[in-house]
């Protein structure tokens, strides 16, 4: 029997359509022209490189890492934080934390500020001096190395994770002197929440071998014409910002005195976990805000996008962030 076709067209199209299909399966099994490409899952170098005054500076990344947010907003409820994390377009359960270290060159010296967390921190993190090769320098260029304070990512890339030497040999090292004495005697153990153990091991193991060629500062020292410290304590017992200053332009180096563009400035009463002294950390935050918003003095943030710079203003009460953008000019 010979079944009568009653819409030609439509049979035209299916067998077309269906054709088509199966073309298309055949040349994308057979054709190595059209294989799937491969995942890259890398980024190109994290450097960005700007002039202050007399100044260049080149913000290197060593990567990033995901933080609980619990450790956000400890003393109010977590409701209230996840809520406002979510009107910001944040993961209310984990934070990434960005790690943007400044490496400046004041045309006599090279100085680089935190030298990032090294192999062992985190597999995420760790990416200084690649990213320093990139942006033309060696660890070998490097000379003075300023410490702000002895957090795993700020300072467990001192030492060379294979033999343990000096990762920048020919650089001289800057620490507050509260900060050294806390960390290098028997305080942090005392004073450091359990969870936090690891960071007074860690610490003492990478600060220990450079004693001699390590000075303690109190705050208001002067590194390098130019570049002087700044009390910051409470995220440490001697944690220290930086002013960076060149022919009437400043950079106010935070470090850990705030860590995020929207907690720390819309809600500096919030208290991070990872602060040990929090009511002193908030007032150094307050101080550190107020000033770099009178100043209008551009800001590099650590655990802020990179490349985390960016100016503070004001918004009543508290802060807003205004992320700084322009062209660069050689």
């Amino acid at each position: 029997m010979i079944r009568k076709v009653t819409n030609p067209a439509c049979f035209d199209r299916r067998a077309f359509l269906a054709g088509s299909a199966a073309a298309a399966v055949a040349a994308a099994t057979t054709d190595p022209a059209h294989a799937a490409a491969a995942m890259k899952r890398t980024q190109v170098p994290g450097y960005y490189r700007f002039v202050l005054g007399d100044f260049e500076i080149t913000v290197l990344s060593d990567g990033s890492y995901e933080i609980p947010t619990t450790l956000t907003g400890t003393n109010v409820p977590r409701e209230e934080v996840q809520a406002f994390l979510a009107r910001n377009f944040l993961n209310p359960e984990t934070r990434t934390s960005h790690v943007n270290i400044p490496l400046i060159n004041t045309g006599r010296e090279l100085v680089l500020v935190d030298v990032g967390g090294g192999a062992n921190w985190r597999a995420t993190a760790g990416k200084l001096v690649e990213n320093m090769a990139a942006s033309g320098y060696k660890p070998e260029d490097v000379d003075k190395v300023v410490i702000t304070h002895g957090h795993p990512d700020h300072i467990w890339g001192l030492l060379d994770e294979l033999d343990d030497s000096p990762r920048f040999p020919n650089a001289t090292y800057v620490i507050a002197a509260a900060e050294w004495d806390f960390w290098t005697t028997d305080l942090a153990a005392q004073k450091m929440k359990p969870a936090f153990a690891s960071f007074v091991t860690g610490a003492k193991k990478q600060l220990l071998p450079l004693a001699d060629k390590t000075s303690r500062i109190k705050p208001g020292a002067e590194v390098v014409p130019g570049i002087v410290t700044i009390d910051t304590p409470g995220h440490t017992a001697g944690h220290i910002s930086l002013a960076v200053t060149s022919k009437g332009q400043t950079l106010l180096v935070s470090a850990d005195v705030i860590t995020s563009p929207h907690v720390s400035l819309e809600n500096p009463q919030w208290w991070p976990g990872t602060d040990l002294d929090p009511a002193q950390g908030e007032a150094s935050r307050r101080k550190f805000l107020a000033q770099a918003a009178a100043d209008k003095a551009l800001v590099l943030a650590y655990h802020i996008s990179f490349p985390g710079l960016g100016y503070v203003a004001p918004a009543g009460a508290v802060w807003r962030w205004v992320p700084a953008t322009w062209t660069w000019k050689p």
